[in-house]
């Protein structure tokens, strides 16, 4: 499946950047690195340093690549998507059926990876990907994220916009922004009896141009009938990837997320991080490596 591989003019393949920030054996990195690359340009692939585990992307430059981030986000909180809900939570299977007929991509990807339709009561299932508790509100926190990252919302707003996409990509991680990971990055984890207030009660230190990339990851986990989101193992509970050295497209990607086995053959190693609650919030622990 994957020895043959698509040739690139000697421009395209020299165009390697590197991306420090993103680490494959964290959940946060990896979501955020699949994220970057399915809304990066047609053509951009991304590999991981076989060493460090960090992430690579061929095929763009820096300076371009962070016009594209800032041309992506200009008006995003506007996108059908997050105008469907709230949250992920309790939302009506009719409704959800009724969104995803009149769908076209890539809303209809969205809805794939939020909802399958075996929930109880008249309410779909939502993603297992769906760490948020108490009065957080998945979809809603999304939108709120996505309008302080528009470089259009206020003059001036596109340098400092840059500078948290140039903080996710290149670090290194301040974790000064007042916004939540939905409970995907294990350095955010607060162990309720380690905190005065409860933890969806406390302010947020996080990265936001990050959280962001690992938002848009999302369409390539969808949830499975019966089963739940792509790469998940429910006992004990768990979240399982696979990372790869050599580079490959977001086709090949979706296709080696559906056979994690196949990573090894191409210098890739398998992380598996369980779930731990803080309060009513879920977060991932730091993974593992394993198989």
């Amino acid at each position: 499946m994957w020895k043959n591989k698509p040739r690139h003019n000697t421009r395209t393949r020299k165009m390697l950047l590197e991306l420090p920030a993103l680490q494959g054996h964290t959940p946060i990195g990896f979501m955020a690195a699949l994220g970057l690359l399915r809304i990066a340009p047609v053509g951009t692939r991304l590999s991981w340093n076989q060493t460090t585990q960090e992430a690579q992307l061929h095929g763009i430059e820096r300076d371009a690549l962070l016009a594209h981030l800032l041309l992506h986000m200009t008006g995003r909180a506007e996108a059908p998507e997050l105008q469907l809900a709230d949250d992920v939570r309790k939302f009506d299977v009719d409704t959800f059926r009724d969104s995803y007929e009149q769908a076209v991509e890539p809303l209809a990807s969205w809805l794939r990876a939020w909802w399958r339709e075996d929930g109880k009561g008249g309410h779909t299932t939502p993603t297992n990907l769906c760490l948020t508790g108490g009065p957080q509100r998945m979809i809603k926190m999304a939108r709120e994220l996505a309008l302080a990252l528009d470089p259009a919302r206020k003059k001036g707003a596109d340098k400092w916009v840059q500078a948290k996409f140039e903080e996710a990509l290149f670090g290194p991680w301040r974790y000064e922004d007042d916004y939540a990971s939905w409970g995907w990055d294990p350095a955010t984890f607060r162990p309720g009896a380690l905190t005065s207030n409860a933890p969806s009660e406390m302010k947020m230190t996080g990265v936001a141009g990050a959280y962001w990339l690992a938002w848009e990851s999302q369409p390539l986990f969808p949830c499975i009938h019966g089963t739940g989101t792509l790469g998940f193992e429910l006992k004990p509970r768990a979240w399982t990837w696979a990372t790869w050295a050599v580079p490959l497209d977001l086709n090949a990607v979706r296709a080696l997320m559906r056979q994690p086995q196949e990573a090894r053959a191409i210098g890739g190693t398998r992380y598996r991080s369980g779930i731990v609650m803080a309060g009513q919030i879920q977060y991932f622990e730091p993974a593992m490596p394993f198989g």
